[in-house]
């Protein structure tokens, strides 16, 4: 009896008989995993790609950002050497003058002040003599040393706060280790008479006097205190002049 014919072709494949629909299947099968993996590597590449290129872009953002700062740093220690250079004149070296200058700047930066402040009152205490010696009104001496006069038992007191060495009076004479307890003896006092004008003159008068003259409610000696206003507004002053030449004066040079 003859053998009914059906729909379906056969294929022979090792020795097993597979249908084309099945081979087309499984064809389609590999071809859409290839695919699917093909895509799946391109995604994959694609996202290694973006993230590369975001960091490079957060980098590069992160990198003018510090070149900002950096400029802005050096146009701030430029203008205080500029405005000290034209307070001082040719009365202090180029290597002094740009010593004290970089010494402002971070001791301001540092403890939040206005530089110019910090000009004013080294300039009313010393007119920045980096060897002055603190004389009384009557002549003798005072005992206070240096760009911003101080004492050397509070000095040593300031320093133990600081965790510094205990200091001589010879180290009073330099620049760097007098701004910066002269610095931080004034921001203590302002802290503890919670004013910038009572700090201010605790740090000349000395924090007893003025603790005095509160209790008693006798009128506060504030001369030292104008002086000092005086001076920085005067700063303020000079500067913004300094900053409208933009370079065309020849300040020290």
């Amino acid at each position: 009896m003859p053998r009914r014919r059906t729909g379906r072709f056969g294929l022979l494949f090792h020795g097993r008989k597979i249908w084309i629909s099945e081979l087309t299947g499984m064809i389609f099968v590999a071809v859409f995993s290839i695919a699917l993996i093909a895509f799946s590597g391109r995604i994959i590449h694609n996202e290694y790609t973006i993230h590369r290129l975001t960091g490079m872009i957060t980098s590069g953002k992160s990198d003018r950002v510090m070149l900002s700062h950096f400029l802005d740093e050096l146009r701030q220690r430029v203008a205080i050497a500029e405005l000290l250079c034209s307070i001082v004149g040719k009365r202090l070296s180029s290597d002094l003058l740009l010593e004290l200058s970089d010494i402002i700047y971070r001791n301001s930066s540092q403890f939040g002040y206005d530089p110019l402040l910090l000009l004013a009152v080294i300039k009313v205490e010393s007119f920045f003599e980096t060897n002055a010696l603190g004389r009384y009104r009557s002549g003798s001496l005072s005992g206070a040393l240096g760009l911003m006069q101080l004492k050397p038992a509070t000095a040593r007191e300031i320093a133990m706060q600081l965790n510094m060495d205990l200091l001589s009076e010879k180290d009073l004479f330099k620049p760097e280790i007098n701004v910066i307890l002269g610095v931080a003896y004034l921001t203590s006092m302002i802290s503890r008479f919670k004013s910038f004008k009572l700090g201010l003159l605790a740090y000349n008068q000395g924090p007893g006097e003025v603790s005095r003259q509160l209790a008693e409610k006798r009128p506060l000696s504030v001369k030292y205190y104008q002086r000092v206003l005086r001076s920085y507004y005067a700063y303020k002053q000079r500067s913004i002049r300094l900053a409208a030449a933009k370079g065309k004066t020849a300040i020290c040079r």
